[in-house]
């Protein structure tokens, strides 16, 4: 194709080389049922080298400071000497893979350890956990079958706290979280419906209903006398998160203690008047769908234990929605098919197959990875989330199913909540940050397909891109619900509208979701991945010990942070960096000068709001990867 005369035709070589791709890229909906997934995962789709390392500085890191905490009751003399000898008895016992070039590395290490010429953060591990990440694929993430890290995790503090100081205890080399200093405060609650790591369930409401019974006297009780409900409601300042597709989950039983998943409402209110610096206030929470003794309403006036207790469900509860949902299905799965599709109709000259295919960067491989290690039965997701494997399985299908893509344009998802007017919620910085973003990737992606779609028309003439599009849609195809008008392409204004939506998603809405998980997320006392009792315990006066017992066991959390931790900590690629002279028009060259100077631009204005707010940073352009690749 050249510049404003797209060429329609397919020749042999490319129709030949898409159906070698065809074999290549075959779809498969029994990994997570009727989830169009890759088969198998072919060589070029596999990670690289740099990617590999990346993860093994993270590895080692965690490693470090997870042996600390189980043996560092053990009288050694320093963290070299700690490591040296786990890694020996890992050796005697089996536990690292005898191969050539791992054994080759720690004949090397072993050494340099009992001598003092190691440097003090132990980066020369690096090259030992590359060499087994390597060899031995993403075992990491399977702890539970691994046997190096189940080695790790001997002597590690087990049952539940006695006080939070057990929490902090499991950070003697990371530092402990900035979040265990103030999650428990009401304001930072409610800040992480609008900046946290799952930013996107509130919506206002002008009334509640009989399934959320919030009289004026809970509302009054927080809000003042001067205020009502009604008045709230009818003024624009009501936000309800709603989680719903939570009730009836089946709760899961790993590794040996009962979980419980919840399915709560919380309401959420700003005081009255017109100042930009309001913030959201948490009014009350009812811990399941039905109004009744066992889901008593709860607010701040219920007592310390009780009201730090309900809103520990809606954190777990929201978290669970933010795996399974937000980030697996409507990220990771929904970007997956569209690196399927790409690669089975596009031929490698068409422009939006070379406009995508770095945003699909190491995407197929990740997924693979997760469908058949992170949310495997055994692996993390089994150990460390509410319910049962195949329920959470089951919520990523209704997430992915439920998602329409014509209504996720950015714009349209923040009204169709009723989150979009900043006169009505001036606080949203996911909101604000991320439509900078969005609109810098919509002019990016409107100048370059300008450049070869002149007309509506040379659209619709586009038989490959007309392909790609029923495919993506189709039952024996991608499975994408709402995808395109009425099963094709027609406008040069919907193409542009759903390129930045997936360019969107595979780099800024990845960015929202998953980084938090360190930062946030890893700390399991603010952000428990379970609960561990059920949300009926509120029927009576709840107790400090009942809100610790309600939080993960100790060796949970250890395994929470770590696996957060290292999914939140791998920034592989920078969105808007291409490799050099990847685009060989010339005309894309200005083009793409724009949106990298537009990307400064947003990282600037960012910048400048995070001196008037608490930093929100993920939406920094620089802090945003090209692709879903962690």
């Amino acid at each position: 194709m050249t510049a404003s005369s797209p060429d329609n035709s397919i020749s042999s070589s490319s129709t030949h080389t898409l159906d070698i791709a065809r074999q290549e890229y075959q779809y498969n909906y029994i990994h997570i049922p009727s989830i169009a997934m890759l088969d198998r995962l072919s060589i070029a789709e596999e990670f690289t080298t740099k990617w590999y390392f990346l993860l093994a500085q993270q590895l080692r890191v965690v490693f470090i400071n997870t042996l600390i905490v189980s043996r560092g009751n053990q009288g050694s003399k320093s963290i070299r000497d700690d490591v040296a000898k786990f890694i020996l008895e890992a050796l005697l016992k089996g536990a690292v893979p005898v191969k050539i070039s791992i054994l080759a590395r720690i004949l090397q290490i072993i050494p340099q350890f009992l001598l003092n010429g190691i440097s003090k953060d132990l980066r020369e591990l690096d090259d030992l956990f590359y060499s087994i990440l390597k060899e031995n694929g993403l075992v990491i993430l399977r702890d539970a079958l691994n046997k190096i890290i189940n080695l790790l995790y001997e002597g590690q503090p087990t049952g539940h706290a006695t006080s939070l100081k057990d929490y902090e205890n499991l950070f003697p080399v990371i530092g402990v979280p900035a979040i265990a200093k103030t999650y428990q405060e009401d304001e930072v609650f409610a800040y992480m419906r609008v900046a946290g790591y799952n930013p996107v369930t509130i919506e206002r409401v002008t009334t509640l209903g009989d399934r959320f019974p919030v009289t004026d006297e809970h509302y009054q009780g927080v809000m003042g006398t001067d205020d009502s409900l009604a008045a709230a409601g009818l003024e624009g300042r009501l936000y309800l998160a709603d989680y719903k597709i939570l009730d009836g989950a089946v709760n899961g039983t790993f590794p040996h203690e009962q979980k419980y998943l919840y399915a709560p409402l919380a309401l959420f209110a700003l005081p009255k008047g017109s100042d930009p610096t309001r913030l959201l206030r948490p009014i009350a929470i009812q811990c399941g769908q039905t109004p009744g003794p066992d889901y008593p309403i709860v607010t701040p006036n219920s007592g310390k234990y009780s009201w730090l207790f309900a809103k520990t469900v809606v954190q777990i509860a929201d978290a669970n929605f933010h795996e399974a949902v937000t980030h697996l299905a409507r990220t990771h799965l929904l970007i997956g098919v569209f690196a399927i599709a790409t690669a089975r109709q596009l031929p490698l000259t068409h422009p939006l197959r070379i406009l995508l295919h770095p945003h699909f960067d190491s995407t197929l491989a990740i997924n693979d990875a997760a469908q058949r290690i992170l949310i495997a039965p055994g692996g993390g997701v089994d150990r460390l989330l509410s319910a049962s494997i195949d329920n959470s399985r089951v919520l990523a299908v209704l997430g992915l199913q439920s998602y329409s893509f014509n209504s996720a344009i950015l714009p349209k998802q923040f009204q169709q909540r009723g989150v979009d007017d900043p006169n009505l919620l001036p606080i949203y910085p996911y909101r604000d940050d991320a439509l900078l973003v969005w609109d810098a990737i919509h002019q990016w992606v409107l100048d370059y397909l300008n450049l070869y779609y002149t007309t509506d028309e040379d659209i619709q003439k586009d038989t490959a891109l007309q392909g790609w599009a029923a495919e993506i849609s189709a039952y024996d195809g991608g499975r994408i619900p709402d995808f395109g008008e009425d099963g094709s392409i027609k406008t040069r204004n919907y193409l542009i509208d759903a390129t930045t939506l997936i360019i969107f998603t595979a780099s800024a809405q990845h960015a929202v979701v998953n980084f938090p998980q360190k930062y946030l997320m890893g700390y399991a006392a603010a952000i428990p991945l379970a609960g561990y009792l059920p949300a009926s315990t509120l029927k009576r006066e709840v107790t400090e010990q009942d809100y610790l017992n309600l939080l993960p066991p100790l060796d949970q959390a250890q395994r929470q942070y770590n696996i957060l931790s290292l999914l939140g900590s791998v920034y592989y690629n920078k969105l808007g960096d291409y490799q050099q002279g990847y685009f060989t028009d010339q005309k894309v060259k200005p083009l793409l000068q724009a949106f990298q100077s537009n990307l400064q631009q947003v990282e600037d204005t960012i910048k400048q709001r995070n001196l008037h707010r608490p930093a929100y940073e993920y939406l920094l352009p620089s802090k945003i990867p090209q692709s879903i690749n962690i």
